[in-house]
């Protein structure tokens, strides 16, 4: 019955991965695409979602943390997703595999708050895939944890599909800033875990770690730094597992900090001789037997990146199959 309420979790968090439209979105990676329950897997089946992700950026960080406060940044990104979990298994771990294809009204490539979305409109953005996934249900109490654990591992990539222009200006090229994609690929690295701390499962804590790898940008010469990235969640679940407004509730953040330089003649300096940081916090908001789930977060703690609240919203449901 746990089990059944948990799909969003392990489907549709993997939906903010494909936003990539946080207010820093110099990365293809989105902060808080995971939060509560981030190490779970969802049952065997085929699944199909929506997601969708705003955020109104109104204020850019210094590389020593100072404000400028200037007109609000609107991005949005909505997009289908499908994730099939198999009853296959490798190591003991059920296999599963995601494909995304998100669209957006534009990507940044680096920290400012002059909004084109106005003029851009909505095109495609960059595919979203994992091909490999490992899912774990550890049953037997562990240290800390009395009701068990989840965990996950999983490859992804980003492929640079979406609107990509390169400017060529008497200043040197540049990357047009209504693109929809950032026109790099992107290999990522990830360990997921959830920690039930009763019998009963119902109270629960969420950890993910997140390594992405970025390719030189097509055309550029330009290379973004690597980010490492924290996501996790604390809550509590609620209702019978007979109700059908029953799920979760409770706190979930993140932490990116850039742990590579960007190099690149093409790549502005001030990106060259600065790396990001951003953290996040919010509420979490899960019901109708986890298949909606709503996020919301502040951002705070910013360095050369812009920062301001995001929403974010999703919904799975199985597929017969």
């Amino acid at each position: 019955m746990k089990q059944k309420r948990l799909l969003v979790s392990g489907i549709l968090a993997v939906g903010f991965a494909l936003a990539g439209t946080q207010a820093n979105a110099q990365q293809l990676i989105i902060k808080g695409m995971y939060g509560m329950k981030a190490g779970t897997m969802a049952p065997p089946g085929l699944y199909a979602g929506m997601f969708g992700d705003f955020t109104w950026a109104d204020e850019l960080k210094t590389p020593n943390g100072d404000t400028i406060h200037g007109p609000k940044l609107n991005e949005e990104i909505f997009g289908p997703l499908v994730m099939y979990v198999s009853n296959f298994k490798i190591l003991d771990a059920n296999y599963a595999a995601v494909v995304g294809i998100p669209f957006a009204n534009f990507r940044l490539d680096l920290p400012r708050l002059h909004d084109f979305s106005g003029s851009t409109g909505i095109a495609l953005s960059q595919l979203y895939v994992i091909p490999f996934s490992l899912g774990w249900h550890i049953k037997d109490p562990l240290p800390l944890s009395p009701g068990g654990a989840d965990i996950i591992f999983h490859y992804a990539f980003y492929a640079p599909t979406g609107r990509y222009t390169v400017l060529h200006t008497p200043n040197g090229p540049t990357t047009d800033p209504t693109n929809t994609s950032l026109g790099m690929w992107c290999n990522e690295l990830a360990a997921r875990l959830t920690a039930f701390f009763d019998k009963d499962k119902a109270w629960h804590g969420s950890a993910a770690l997140f390594y992405d790898i970025n390719s030189k940008k097509q055309d550029l010469n330009w290379t973004t730094g690597n980010p490492f990235t924290f996501m996790g969640g604390l809550g509590r679940d609620y209702g019978g597992s007979d109700s059908l407004f029953s799920g979760w509730v409770g706190v979930t953040g993140y932490g990116q900090w850039q742990v590579t330089s960007t190099t690149g003649a093409d790549a502005p300096l001030a990106m060259r001789e600065n790396k990001t940081t951003i953290y996040g916090v919010g509420p979490e908001f899960t019901t109708l037997k986890g298949a909606l789930t709503i996020r919301y977060f502040w951002e705070y703690g910013g360095k050369f990146s812009t920062q301001g609240p995001g929403l974010y919203v999703q919904f799975a449901m199985p597929l017969p199959f």
